[in-house]
Parts: structure tokens; C-alpha cells; sequence
């Protein structure tokens, strides 16, 4: 059985893409067949990727009225592929929900996921409506990444109220944990938030969290996972390995089945 988990976060620039890309390539790095979808209009899948912003995908999709998982990139590692967004019409954007819930679109491609993944991703857009909260309707898990800031971590109680009242409804989204991201040991105001995340919400927080790190910037800037970055990853990269292994823990057994230090693409 496909696994799907949804990142979700309230506010924006939390580093919610940064930590569905970095997690769906360690997933393929550890053999899991993994399928990353942007579901975001503005294409954050795509911006964060070079040779993949380019690239038609969700939009056309949905546009055509073809097959859900047309336009899917394979990557350099031959269990990841990603579903970028492709380009949506700004003036498009407040209704692109609208048409992607009538075509049933995200379900469709969880359905038509089943044979070749084992586990899919949504990045979503910040918030909790349109496409956000299609894909909260739709996966089985969630995982809330909350900056370690106070702001942030004050957003954090709608996602987990908006998470419990679909399940009342029949979705099947439960929460699979808190992730914290832009930490820091030596800041003591981030420093003070993180440690509020582990207080008040205790063992929904993963023991890991991601760290405030300028290598985030170098690999935005070459358009790669850190894993990427050169032929000998950031010790940095370690850390979403980390969090891979919790959030497997956490899913329990599924059923079924060079010396270049140069970035390195990840899509031809």
C-alpha cells in the first residue's frame, strides 16, 4: 500500500519545501520508491529545483484533463520522481483549488501511484485552504514543520484543530509529527522556541530538528538537494537522514511491497 504525507505549515517561509525535497530524496536514497508532488501554484518544487521549473506538470495536467501523472520527472536517483506544478496564470491561482477539487486531481494521482511508489509527498502552499487543505483531505499523514520562532509556533495549533476536524469529517489525515526547523543552540530566542515545541506538544515533536544553515542557501542557490551539493554532502545532509528514520519509525512496516565537488543536477 502507497504511503502519502502531506507538509503543511500555516505560515509561509518556514522551509516547508526545503524539508519535503530533502526528506523525499533521502527516502530514495534508502530504497523507498518515492514520488514528490508540488502541489503549490506559485511552483515552490520547481524554483527550489534546477531543470525542473521549466517543466509542464500538475497545471497542464489538470488544463488537458490527461492523465494525473503526465509530465512526471525522474531524477538521477531511479527512486525519486517528482510531479512538478508547471505554470499556473497568476490570475488564475484563487480559483486553481476550485478546479483541481472538481477533477479530483490529487486523489487520482495517490490512485495511479499504487503500482510504482511506495510513498508520496505533497509540498503544499502555506496555509490551510486551497490546495493545502485538498491534500490534507486526501494523505494519510501529515507532518507540521513550525519554525523556531514564537510567531510560528503560535500558527501551529490551527493546523492540528483543522487536522482533527477532517477526521471527524472521514478524512484519514492524522498527524504524524512536528517538525522545527531554523533552529539554533546558540541563539537563545531560538533556542527558547524550540524547547516551547518540546513542552507543549512533547512526543508529536521529532527529535530532530533542522538548523539555521547557510549550506540551505548554497544549495538553493545551484538548484539542488543538499545531498547533491557536491560529491561529498554537507554535514548537514545528515540531518534530514535522521528525521527519515524517525518518520519511518514512526509510519511502522508498510503493507505490500566521482570527485566532482560541483553541484550535481538532479534532473538531466
Amino acid at each position: 500500500m502507497t504511503r502519502s504525507i502531506a507538509f503543511a505549515s500555516l505560515k509561509g517561509g518556514v522551509g516547508k519545501t526545503t524539508v519535503a525535497l530533502n526528506c523525499a530524496f533521502a527516502f530514495a536514497r534508502r530504497g523507498a520508491r518515492t514520488l514528490l508532488v508540488d502541489t503549490d501554484p506559485q511552483g515552490a518544487i520547481g524554483m527550489s529545483l534546477d531543470g525542473v521549473g521549466d517543466r509542464a506538470g500538475l497545471a497542464a495536467n489538470l488544463a488537458r484533463g490527461g492523465p494525473p501523472l503526465e509530465g512526471l520527472v525522474k531524477t538521477r536517483l531511479p527512486e525519486l520522481c517528482l510531479l512538478p506544478m508547471g505554470v499556473v496564470d497568476a490570475l488564475d491561482e484563487d480559483r486553481f483549488a476550485v478546479v483541481a477539487r472538481d477533477a479530483n486531481i490529487l486523489g487520482r494521482i495517490l490512485e495511479h501511484s499504487q503500482r510504482d511508489f511506495d510513498l508520496v509527498l505533497f509540498d503544499t502552499p502555506a496555509g490551510l485552504g486551497g490546495m493545502s487543505r485538498l491534500a490534507l483531505e486526501e494523505v494519510d499523514s501529515v507532518i507540521a514543520v513550525a519554525q523556531c520562532e514564537p510567531l510560528a509556533l503560535r500558527a501551529l495549533p490551527r493546523l492540528l484543530e483543522l487536522l482533527a476536524k477532517l477526521r471527524e469529517i472521514g478524512s484519514a489525515c492524522a498527524l504524524l509529527g512536528v517538525v522545527g526547523t531554523m533552529s539554533s543552540f546558540r541563539d537563545p530566542v531560538l533556542l527558547a522556541s524550540l524547547e516551547e515545541l518540546w513542552s507543549l506538544y512533547r512526543d508529536q515533536v521529532f527529535d530532530t530538528a533542522i538548523p539555521r544553515d547557510g549550506t540551505f542557501l548554497q544549495a538553493s542557490r545551484a538548484g539542488v538537494p543538499l545531498g547533491l551539493l557536491s560529491r561529498r554532502p554537507p554535514a548537514v545532509a545528515a540531518v534530514f537522514d535522521k528525521l527519515v528514520a524517525e518518520i519511518e519509525e514512526r509510519l511502522g512496516p508498510a503493507e505490500g511491497g566521482g570527485d566532482n565537488d560541483g553541484p550535481i543536477r538532479l534532473v538531466d
